[in-house]
């Protein structure tokens, strides 16, 4: 994200969702939505009080694979910011039966209210759950099937009955009954309260002020923003985001926005010291309860445990490099099936002047050719030390190569 990386915050579901109601509603299917899902069931179906399952790290977002009504393979992102579950019509889920209650406004989209679905992961199953379900045209974080890389997500629905562990250097995540004593949370985890305000877990981070001293701030734990810290500065008293810094656009189902990504000289969590953090200023977020997101850029540098029921979240360093990086290529690119497609260029930057546009569709970098499977790891180079890159794109049927200046006026 930044001049480069867009938000996909399905987290607006937990965060910024507005429900409208459109005219006489399923009652029940409201309430249970509104509820966090007071009607729905939880089955634990195993004789050990843990299961563990692998995930796949895509775009900044922890996908598990999943059953929704029955249907196998589907991909939800773990996501602690998501109030509600969220399923996207997508090739996969677009011939799903679905017992679609009615429809509600959120912000600028029309969604389904979804009811009685039964979503399994692992050895879990919830069952009469209420959903929303977006249409793909409706959906402004996908244009097109071919850019639906996952499904949709989950998060309270699943962290409010189960305890959740996410080891982000061996990409497992750990699922265990919420009354199972774990081996593994011992002195060397760092135990933090959390607060649930909205369905949504807050935690207490450290910020260095514009007066030079550390203060307390209270930040949303969002597994499903790709990022590192993400803070409104109108929010967080006392704090002055750099006036050096780069601009985009990103576009959700609050609208389009224009952001600032630059670096913040220390961020501090679970006794860990983080210096000339990246940072985004997020000015439209609006939150009653903190001051902006901990995503899982940050996140991943821990193993992170989450108990809802006793009301902490635990967290232990890993392997993964204490450095923050920031995407200098000028542009947004998104997952597309022929490689990354292009949703913003900076009016200003190499990419705009060597004829990169929206629209246009990636599919070489560095001589190899983008896709699924590598498209983090090639994307990562426009974080990296190197000046330039090679990078091959498509406008419609011409194809076109060039050389890509990186803009490092933010370096590592």
């Amino acid at each position: 994200m930044l001049d480069i990386k867009n938000i996909n915050l399905i987290s607006l579901i937990g965060i910024l969702i507005t429900i409208t109601l459109v005219s006489g509603c399923n009652a029940r299917g409201i309430m249970n939505l509104q509820s966090g899902n007071v009607f729905a069931s939880q089955t634990w179906h195993n004789e050990d009080n843990s299961f563990t399952v692998p995930f796949v790290w895509h775009d900044g977002h922890i996908i598990i694979e999943t059953k929704v009504n029955g249907a196998k393979s589907l991909r939800l992102a773990l996501d602690s910011g998501a109030s509600t579950t969220v399923l996207f019509e997508t090739q996969r889920t677009k011939s799903l039966p679905l017992d679609i209650g009615r429809e509600i406004k959120l912000r600028s989209s029309i969604v389904n209210v979804v009811n009685d679905v039964l979503i399994e992961i692992g050895d879990i199953k919830l069952a009469e759950l209420t959903i929303i379900h977006v249409p793909i045209d409706q959906n402004p974080l996908f244009d097109s099937y071919e850019m639906a890389y996952f499904d949709g997500a989950i998060g309270f629905d699943i962290l409010n009955h189960f305890n959740v562990t996410i080891h982000y250097a061996e990409k497992l995540v750990t699922f265990s009954r919420q009354d199972a004593h774990l081996d593994f949370i011992d002195d060397k985890w760092v135990t933090l309260p959390i607060s649930i305000q909205g369905r949504i877990p807050y935690v207490d981070a450290t910020m260095e002020n514009s007066e030079g001293n550390l203060s307390q701030y209270s930040y949303v734990v969002d597994t499903g923003a790709p990022e590192y810290i993400y803070l409104n500065e109108k929010l967080a008293k006392g704090i002055e985001f750099p006036s050096v810094f780069v601009e985009s656009q990103i576009q959700n189902f609050d609208g389009k926005h224009v952001i600032k990504t630059s670096r913040i000289k220390l961020f501090g969590l679970a006794g860990e010291t983080f210096l000339d953090i990246a940072a985004n200023d997020l000015p439209y977020f609006e939150d009653d309860y903190g001051v902006g997101l901990i995503g899982s850029g940050l996140l991943r540098k821990f193993d992170v445990h989450f108990n809802y029921r006793a009301g902490y979240m635990a967290l232990h360093r890993n392997t993964l490099s204490n450095k923050t990086y920031i995407d200098q290529s000028g542009f947004v690119l998104e997952p597309h099936q022929l490689g990354g497609i292009v949703k913003h260029v900076s009016e200003d930057s190499h990419a705009a002047i060597i004829g990169i546009k929206v629209g246009s569709i990636v599919n070489r970098i560095q001589g190899i050719t983008l896709n699924e499977e590598n498209f983090d790891l090639l994307r990562n180079l426009f974080r990296s030390e190197v000046s330039t890159l090679m990078i091959c794109w498509q406008n419609g049927s011409v194809n076109e190569c060039s050389k890509l200046n990186l803009n490092n006026s933010l370096p590592l």
